[in-house]
Order: structure tokens, then C-alpha cells, then sequence
């Protein structure tokens, strides 16, 4: 019975079925969110105000976006792409990231262990369950592609330096070319998550010096300069400083970083997770390569996290990259366990792990389906009025009940018709004010 288990764990069969499950979990939520907050407010130009319609106009949006904004072009010329689009694009691609991170999470390297049905789960519920702004994050249009596809790019981007530190494993030349111009806008994407990669990838440079005596190749030193000039890119931009970071006093920074590290304090499950996998992996005498590969995705955690310090403000949707790069830590020492037989408790905390994520994927679907009820009901009332030549517009303001809908946490109406989000929303529809009561 074991052994058919276990063939059943590594079976590609079995894991690629999760994966479409997943894929189509996420994109029945995303067909049924709707837009809103900034999602209105990107659907026009910050350089001239005018309908956003065809690719050449989110150029100029965007650079008047560096200065009045902050300096997160790249993210937000896609939402922009995608606002100019049908909404079903976007739906399928984000499934189709969210997916991914489930699988580069569960393997966020080549060469640290084989594929795993049940961790591929596990992975899927610690993201479900432990993600403070689910909606946010994963299903929200602007959000997703500020952090959900943030995350991917990231794993995307440290694959070729923990493959290369493991086990030697090198990009061809053609593709190193393409990494490094990868490697900007990668950089220019986030800030903390680019906090996070850079630390990582001096621990990786730091280790093959010292330990293996292995030299940075220079596509390495390449893709990390590129890195840092995004990262200035999107740093230097004129908004940035006024609407990002914090102020430089020793109060506040102590607020700040106590702030955050009661929401870091939200992964606990993992945290425990991974001093007991650790504990595990010494005691199995686990590859000293392993531990300190997910050492380093720990450390990067630590420290895309806690930047949020110089932040202005730390949000729950924040937290995405160090959950991501603490989720895949412990995905690295679960694969040295199951390479040893799957030793019980982990076993059983995954299968703890499953449970608890089917009971939060049926409040959290529940809800998704309520508020895009209530969401659509409102839409199609604003465009009867519209239709019927109404100017003025009131619909009822409803709110979500869990942080999987992606209104949870998020501007919509307000009584207020001069509030930015009504101002939008009224431009959107062609109204001349919509309130919510």
C-alpha cells in the first residue's frame, strides 16, 4: 500500500491533474471578480486623462505614471494592455500564473527532488490558507499583476542561480542574453520583492565563492547588474520617494518594523514547518546543499519582508514575496524528506494542510460568488441609469465577508462623489457622479 502511494505521489499523471484542477479553480474565481478600485482608474491615461485604446497611448501614460504615481511601469502597462482588452484574457493568463507559482513553489529549482502530487497540494493550501489579501493578490486585475505575477518572475529569476549553485546546471549562451534583459524588468517590477532577489543572489555568489571556490560567471554578473539598473529605474522615479517610503525617523522605522513583524508572525504554521523540517533533515543527514539552499530562500524572505519597514504603509497584500520565498524554503526540505520515504509527521501535516484548505476554498468561493453578485447587480443598475439618461447615480456600497473576494480591503464607493474611486468609476460608465450608500 506504500509503495503504490508513493508511485501515485511521483506520477506526472496524477500532478498534472492537480495542476488543471488548480487552473480551473482560479480561473472560475477570476470570472467571477469584477473590476474595481485602481482597475477604473487605469483604464485611463495619466498624461491626458483620455480613454485608454490603443497600445501607443500607454507610453506616454506611463511616463506621466513615473511622475505622478511611482515607478512601476512595467506592471502597470499590462494592466493597462489587459483593461484595453476583453476580460477574459486576462482571466485565463492569471489562472494560468497562479498555477504556475503553485508549481514553481513546489519545485523552485532544478535538481532539488522529484515531483510530488501531495506537495504540489500542500503548496496550493499554505498560498490558500496563509495569504493575508487572497483577492488582493490572486484575483484582483491590478493587484494580480503587481504581486501574483511579481512572484513568478522572481522564482523564474532565481532558478538559473540555485540550479547553477546545486548542481553546476548553466543557461545556454543564447538564452543568457535574453536572461539579462529579463533581469530588468524583473528588477523595475517591486520593490521589496527586489530587495529579496538581490540578497538572495549575493548568498548564492557568497556560497559558491567560499565553499565550491567557484568564481561569478559573468552572465551572473551581467544579469545582477541589469537587476540593480532596474531596480534604480523603478526607485528613481519621481513619485516613488514621496509615495513609498516612510519617514526616516527612528519612531516610526521602530512602528514599521513591528508592524511587520506581527504580520510576518501570520506564517507561523511555516515557520514551525520549517524549524521541524530542518530538524528532520539533520537528522537524516540531508545534503548540507539542500539545507542551505533553503537557508537562502528563508533569508530572502526575511529580508523582501521586513524592507517593508521603509515602507510607507505595510498592507497584507504586501507579504506576498515573503510568503512565497517561506513557502518555498520549506518545499526544498519536504523534497529531501520525500526523497527518504516520506517520514510520517510530514505526512500528516500535509494531509492536516488539506483539510484545513477545502474548508477556506468553499468560504472562499462562497463569498467570491456573493460579491460578484451584488458587484454585477450594480453595474448593470448603473447602466440602466446611464441608458436612461440618469446623471446622478446611487447604488447600494456591499461588502465582502473573507479576504478571498478581492473587494475585501479595497476602495469602491463611498458616499463621497468627489472620492477618487467614485470619480473613476463614473468616468468609466458615463455617469456624471456614481455614490454608494
Amino acid at each position: 500500500m506504500r509503495e503504490r502511494l508513493m508511485r501515485l505521489d511521483r506520477s506526472k499523471a496524477v500532478s498534472a491533474a492537480i495542476l488543471a484542477a488548480i487552473f480551473l479553480l482560479l480561473l472560475y474565481c477570476n470570472l467571477h471578480t469584477a473590476l474595481v478600485a485602481d482597475d477604473f482608474m487605469y483604464c485611463f491615461s495619466f498624461s491626458d486623462g483620455s480613454r485608454i485604446t490603443s497600445v501607443g497611448a500607454i507610453l506616454p501614460s506611463m511616463a506621466a505614471h513615473r511622475h505622478t504615481m511611482n515607478g512601476r511601469v512595467f506592471p502597470h502597462a499590462l494592466v493597462q494592455l489587459f483593461l484595453m482588452l476583453p476580460k477574459g484574457v486576462f482571466n485565463v493568463c492569471n489562472a494560468g500564473m497562479f498555477t504556475a507559482l503553485i508549481w514553481l513553489l513546489a519545485r523552485p529549482c532544478r535538481g532539488c527532488g522529484r515531483r510530488s502530487a501531495l506537495l504540489l497540494l500542500a503548496v496550493f493550501g499554505c498560498v490558500w490558507v496563509l495569504q493575508p489579501e487572497f483577492g488582493q493578490v490572486f484575483l484582483w486585475l491590478d493587484g494580480s499583476v503587481n504581486y501574483l505575477w511579481c512572484a513568478v518572475l522572481c522564482l523564474l529569476w532565481l532558478r538559473p542561480w540555485a540550479g547553477f549553485w546545486l548542481d553546476g546546471a548553466e543557461p545556454r549562451r543564447t538564452v543568457r542574453v535574453l536572461y539579462v534583459v529579463f533581469s530588468f524588468v524583473v528588477g523595475a517590477w517591486s520593490e521589496n520583492a527586489a530587495v529579496a532577489l538581490v540578497f538572495m543572489a549575493l548568498l548564492f555568489l557568497a556560497l559558491g565563492f567560499f565553499r565550491e571556490k567557484l568564481r561569478p560567471r559573468l552572465w551572473q554578473l551581467c544579469a545582477l547588474l541589469s537587476f540593480l539598473a532596474g531596480f534604480l529605474f523603478l526607485m528613481l522615479a519621481p513619485a516613488t520617494a514621496a509615495n513609498k517610503a516612510a519617514e526616516m525617523k527612528l519612531s516610526v522605522l521602530l512602528g514599521n518594523f513591528a508592524e511587520t513583524g506581527l504580520y510576518y508572525l501570520r506564517f507561523w504554521p511555516l515557520l514551525v514547518s520549517f524549524a521541524l523540517f530542518y530538524a528532520l533533515a539533520l537528522r537524516s543527514k540531508t545534503e548540507l546543499k539542500r539545507r542551505l539552499l533553503a537557508l537562502v530562500f528563508l533569508g530572502g524572505s526575511l529580508a523582501g519582508h521586513f524592507v517593508l519597514t521603509f515602507a510607507l504603509y505595510c498592507a497584507g497584500r504586501s507579504t506576498y514575496i515573503g510568503l512565497a520565498l517561506l513557502i518555498a524554503a520549506n518545499a526544498v526540505l519536504l523534497h529531501a524528506l520525500i526523497e527518504n520515504g516520506w517520514p510520517r509527521l510530514p505526512a500528516a501535516l500535509c494531509a492536516l494542510c488539506l483539510l484545513v484548505t477545502a474548508w477556506r476554498v468553499a468560504v472562499g468561493v462562497k463569498d467570491i460568488l456573493r460579491t460578484d453578485y451584488l458587484l454585477d447587480f450594480n453595474a448593470a443598475l448603473i447602466e440602466e441609469c446611464v441608458a436612461n439618461g440618469e446623471r446622478d447615480i446611487e447604488v447600494y456600497r456591499p461588502y465582502a465577508q473573507t479576504k478571498y473576494s478581492a473587494l475585501e480591503g479595497l476602495g469602491y464607493l463611498t458616499a463621497d462623489p468627489n472620492d477618487w474611486y467614485n470619480v473613476y468609476m463614473a468616468r468609466y460608465y458615463g455617469a456624471d457622479s456614481i455614490v454608494g450608500t
